[in-house]
């Protein structure tokens, strides 16, 4: 039950997470923007996060329902712990975010 409810929550997140994802070249607008290792960080995880959603929905399933990892005596509980690989793009994005806050003074550049 808790794969079906990941899954759900997966699909609606790279839905919405597909809009950020095209506007993160908004963020290069400032010449030397390009040049800050923390923009370059949080546009990254930013655009790569509907990918990963969908790769973990995928690879959920794959080694929940594939007779390979039938032997696995926690294949559920592997398949559930692969659904939480977006967050650590959102655990990047956090701290890339509170990267630019802090050191840069919330600006891109």
């Amino acid at each position: 039950m808790v794969l079906f409810i990941a899954t759900v929550l997966l699909i609606v997140g790279a839905i919405a997470g597909f809009m950020p994802a095209i506007m993160t070249p908004m963020m290069f607008d400032d010449p030397r923007a390009i040049e800050s290792p923390a923009t370059v960080t949080l546009a990254l995880s930013i655009a790569t996060f509907p990918i990963v959603c969908l790769v973990a929905v995928l690879l959920s399933w794959l080694v929940f329902l594939l007779p390979v990892f039938a032997n696995l005596p926690y294949r559920y509980v592997l398949a559930c712990r692969l659904t939480a690989l977006p967050l650590i793009n959102l655990a990047i994005a956090a701290v890339t975010l509170a990267w630019i806050s802090y050191f840069n003074g919330g600006s891109f550049s």
